[in-house]
């Protein structure tokens, strides 16, 4: 009885005196060798991210067009705008009402006059007396080439007779009548009015600069 307590005493005692790091080995049974590390256990932490609705809801800047995905176009604070709208609609391309020829010549009136001053200025003859004339000239070939550029188009897109391949419901369901200006006759007109708009505004600015000799950078 006392050898028994005398025992249990010397291995309390020993294991009191056993480092940490002995407390962690394993001395296997039936293997001889250097005793195994107990590693401790570790835990896989994982947390879930939550989307909570917020209180109030927030504006979208940009959203789809009426609401429908499907249209392809978005509404921005530029697009949408009423300004930016009455803008775009006052056009000579979107004035629906205007038949295509008075929209071609305001369109070549537009561009004649302001293709005049960038021949003057940059041209091979800048630094002669013939500027003037040779910038008008060559403005005017522009313009020609341009018209020349369009009729091209024109035969490629559109067949002489179809109706109008514009759309004839606006995005919001409205119906409207197709424009004129995609068929193959109003693209004529079209392509007629600007050549004679863009001579006659290639002409005018030249009358302006050269004729009544304004004072004006470009001269």
């Amino acid at each position: 009885m006392a050898s028994a307590a005398s025992t249990m005493a010397g291995l309390q005692l020993k294991s009191s005196f056993t480092s940490p790091f002995s407390r962690g080995l394993l001395t296997p049974n039936g293997i001889s060798g250097a005793p195994f590390r107990l590693l401790p256990s570790k835990r896989n932490s994982c947390f879930t991210i939550k989307a909570i609705q917020a209180d109030k809801p927030t504006y979208q800047v940009i959203q789809p067009i009426n609401g429908d995905p499907f249209i392809g176009s978005l509404e921005t604070p530029v697009t949408s705008s009423p300004l930016i709208a009455w803008y775009l609609s006052n056009l000579p391309a979107y004035r629906t009402a205007v038949s295509p020829l008075l929209r071609g010549v305001e369109v070549g009136l537009a561009h004649g006059f302001l293709l005049v001053g960038p021949f003057v200025k940059t041209g091979p003859l800048r630094n002669t007396p013939y500027a003037g004339e040779a910038g008008s000239l060559a403005a005017g070939g522009l313009v020609a080439i341009l018209t020349l550029c369009l009729t091209i188009y024109g035969i490629s897109s559109f067949k002489e007779g179809e109706p109008s391949i514009a759309p004839s419901l606006t995005l919001t369901g409205r119906k409207k009548v197709p424009d004129q200006l995609q068929t193959s006759d109003g693209w004529a007109k079209f392509t007629g009015g600007f050549f004679f708009g863009g001579v006659s505004g290639v002409i005018w600015a030249y009358f302006l600069l050269y004729v009544l000799s304004l004072p004006y950078y470009v001269k």
